[in-house]
């Protein structure tokens, strides 16, 4: 994000080291030097007591990351729906066969919240994807995976599939889904 560099500027500009200016600002030095480095984000109070200092506005800080932070919350929110609609037709998936057994023909009104979550959830994540295929001209799927993996560094290379790194934990989500829908299969069947 640019705010990082503008602080480093103004700062510079203004004659102060990253000490001063956390001293100013009431924060420590390493809060100023992870901002420049972009490590992490001010707060909306830091962000006013620094444009009082420099004698500037929050507009001039903030200017150049108001886009990428549009960009980031458009990320952040695609993979929020798309976890709640796997988890939403996951369930839908298990509770199939127990719904229909102990309420016949009624099973069905007990999985309609689930396929309704689902499907708004699928809509909203269609929705964000969109968005930032039009915000990043992104136009094949291996792009906008290779955007999203790169967190929007790299859009022009070609995406290579990495193993996630929590695959452990994914594999015995899976083992542990599976037979749950093995065991409803055998006890409802």
């Amino acid at each position: 994000m640019e705010i990082g560099k503008q602080i480093q500027y103004y700062r510079k500009r203004d004659g102060l080291t990253q000490e001063d200016l956390a001293e100013k600002v009431y924060v420590s030095r390493n809060s100023v030097s992870n901002w420049e480095r972009g490590k992490n984000y001010p707060d909306i109070e830091m962000l006013l007591r620094m444009s009082i200092l420099f004698d500037v506005t929050i507009d001039h800080l903030v200017k150049g990351d108001v886009k990428e932070m549009k960009n980031e919350i458009h990320l952040m929110r695609f993979n929020q729906w798309s976890t709640i609609m796997l988890i939403s037709f996951g369930a839908l998936a298990l509770l199939i066969i127990p719904s229909f057994r102990y309420f016949d023909m009624y099973g069905f009104l007990v999985l309609l919240p689930f396929a309704g979550a689902g499907l708004y959830a699928g809509y909203r994540t269609e929705k964000y994807k969109k968005s930032i295929i039009h915000n990043h001209n992104l136009k094949t799927y291996e792009q906008i995976l290779n955007y999203i993996e790169s967190d929007g560094e790299n859009m022009d290379a070609e995406y290579k599939y990495h193993r996630p790194k929590n695959s452990i934990s994914i594999s015995i989500f899976c083992i542990v889904y599976f037979l749950l829908l093995f065991l409803s299969i055998k006890l409802f069947l």
